[in-house]
């Protein structure tokens, strides 16, 4: 058997190697002799960095909320890797119910930007998601003075959502502590700052595709010249799934929490489309889910929450060894 083990991260539990790490020992005590292929996924949100080789640099940047962070990124000959979340993310403010959506804003994200474009960096992928802020990138875009507009191909921002500019409030604002009068004044906010950006850069955010991403960050970027592309594709080509699943026998997948949204840009999605391409069956391992397919496995529903809390890796060892058996394979 030859098993490709592809899953995203179990967030606030397991990275996405470690989730990988753990599925494998499931398949080992399964399959002893099975030939694996792990290739540990991101979708541009939080485990970007980690997927794309890891920090090897560090800066002190402003936080979402204005205060200090360190915050982690890649520089590997001219090629630079930034993950939103680790300069604004909204973990660092710790979670929605500490975060003020109003104030909080990219400016650390446009610092880890300048910084890059200092270094000398040819290309510059900026990874999406998990973000704090809903500012419509400005905070970024002041942080980069006259460093935008950026030459064609130069940044590229990775997405795992299709939802434009001007919707980034109204899908995003309540996962970011806004209730619904916040919601409503973020999105006309939003409003306001699509015509600076058309005023600026002559390219209105508005109704772009994938341009809602990190409070609509991804959109001032796309106003400024950058790329807006479908993060776990790009992650995916990066790391050669697709070669991977040539001569696979069976795909691994999951990540923390599966549901609808799983398939509409995200990691796991991914996996699984490319996988079904190539005709090659997949189970999916996933902390929790509230889609009822057969090839979906949660660690709540088989171990229980007490292990799946507890001991994340054991949970999702026993729990992948226990899907193989159950689908009989």
């Amino acid at each position: 058997m030859r098993v490709v083990i592809a899953p995203d991260k179990f967030k606030g539990t397991l990275t996405a190697r470690e989730a990988a790490n753990a599925m494998a020992a499931g398949v080992r005590e399964r399959w002893p002799d099975a030939e694996l292929v792990v290739v540990p996924m991101a979708d541009g949100g939080d485990g970007t960095l980690d997927a794309l080789g890891g920090a090897n640099r560090r800066d002190v940047v402003t936080g979402p909320l204005d205060r200090p962070v360190d915050a982690g990124w890649r520089l590997d000959g001219d090629l630079a890797v930034i993950e939103s979340a680790m300069a604004s993310g909204l973990v660092l403010v710790g979670g929605r119910d500490a975060n003020d959506p109003w104030a909080a804003n990219s400016r650390g994200v446009g610092e880890l930007l300048a910084r890059a474009l200092d270094a000398g960096a040819a290309r510059i992928l900026v990874g999406t998601g998990g973000s704090a802020m809903t500012d419509g990138g400005r905070g970024a875009l002041e942080a980069l003075d006259d460093r935008a507009p950026f030459a064609p191909g130069r940044v590229v921002v990775l997405t795992d959502t299709t939802v434009v500019f001007a919707d980034a409030a109204r899908v995003f604002g309540p996962q970011k502590g806004a209730d619904a009068e916040m919601v409503e004044r973020l999105t006309a906010r939003l409003g306001d700052d699509a015509e600076w950006l058309a005023t600026r850069f002559g390219r209105d955010p508005r109704h772009v595709p994938r341009a809602g991403a990190a409070g609509g960050l991804s959109g001032a970027l796309w106003a400024a010249g950058a790329d807006l592309v479908d993060g776990a594709a790009h992650v995916a080509d990066v790391l050669g799934l697709d070669g991977a699943l040539a001569a696979a026998d069976l795909v691994l997948t999951g990540e923390g929490a599966f549901d609808a949204t799983s398939r509409a840009g995200k990691g796991p999605g991914h996996v699984l489309a490319a996988a079904a391409a190539r005709g090659v069956p997949a189970l999916v391992v996933a902390g929790a889910a509230d889609v009822d397919v057969a090839a979906v496995f949660s660690l709540v529903g088989t171990v229980g929450t007490t292990l799946a809390w507890g001991d994340p890796a054991a949970a999702v060892r026993r729990t992948t060894a226990q899907a193989l058996e159950s689908m009989g394979l």
